[in-house]
């Protein structure tokens, strides 16, 4: 399953974009002029590697490695666009996947805020469910 959608903020400007490629999920806070601004690890379709994938760049996007992933925190995949949302504050952006919190990105944020992290890595801070 491969997906892109772009989610804009309802005072227009700035989008979050989340990129689905079949392996990993990452959202993108992007601003007025499409730059990218923030990212964020969302989750693994593959299975966590043992080593982190971020020292080869022909790997990127990277899956987060299993030392990065909390294993106790198990989420159903998404199946389509359509089961996220965003909700904005002056911090940034909270996206939700069928309602729950998945993460948070920011302007600045390289990288935001992942539920699944399991702690602060180069692809996503950890974040508490709540």
């Amino acid at each position: 399953m491969e997906f892109m959608v772009r989610l804009t903020a309802p005072e227009g400007g700035q989008s979050i974009v989340i990129e689905d490629d079949g392996r990993v999920g990452y959202a993108y806070f992007l601003d007025a002029d499409d730059r990218i601004r923030g990212d964020v690890w969302l989750y693994n379709r593959c299975t966590a590697p043992k080593e982190p994938e971020w020292h080869n760049r022909e790997r990127a996007p990277f899956a987060n490695s299993a030392a990065y992933v909390c294993a106790a925190r198990i989420i159903g995949l998404p199946t389509s666009p359509e089961e996220f949302s965003v909700t904005w504050d002056d911090a940034g952006a909270l996206i939700f996947l069928r309602g729950e919190i998945l993460a948070r990105v920011a302007d600045g944020a390289a990288p935001g805020w992942s539920v699944l992290a399991s702690k602060d890595g180069p692809l996503a801070k950890a974040m508490s469910p709540t």
